[in-house]
């Protein structure tokens, strides 16, 4: 399983996101309610040991498609990111994270930033972003020489 894979799946069990949505990857609509889970740029390797074994992060961000017709649906859309945010930070005192592929532990996940509205569509829609990342350890890569 991909980490981005992984991500999605464990995002789909946070119980404040709109019922029967799909969080997509690398896509998102145009009609609100929608979901979609992208990777940023940012460092890959934060530490590496002398055995191989490295901590890794990988960033990523929720986006969301969401009315912004009027002040009380853009007040809800907020609070909706900070309480997933929350949400985060709780998952990971809790130790409930994503299950990563063999050799790699996920330590912590979190929310990086305080959402925002990425970007505002010519209609009464927009999309919403915040910023997030995983952090896990990777198990030394055992390279096979060729033959």
């Amino acid at each position: 399983m991909s980490i981005i894979e992984a991500i999605r799946d464990y995002i789909m069990d946070y119980d404040k996101l709109t019922a029967n949505l799909p969080v997509w990857v690398n896509y998102i609509g145009a009609v609100p309610i929608e979901y979609n889970i992208i990777p940023i740029a940012g460092p890959v390797i934060e530490e590496e040991y002398i055995n191989g074994a490295s901590i890794r992060s990988f960033p990523f961000a929720l986006q969301s498609v969401e009315s912004t017709a009027d002040n009380l649906h853009r007040l809800q859309t907020m609070g909706f990111f900070e309480a997933f945010s929350e949400w985060l930070d709780q998952q990971t005192v809790d130790k409930v994270l994503p299950t990563l592929s063999i050799g790699q532990t996920s330590r912590l996940i979190e929310a990086t930033g305080w959402a925002y509205l990425y970007k505002q569509g010519s209609s009464e829609t927009g999309i919403y972003q915040i910023q997030c990342r995983l952090q896990y350890r990777q198990v030394a890569l055992v390279l096979t020489p060729p033959e």
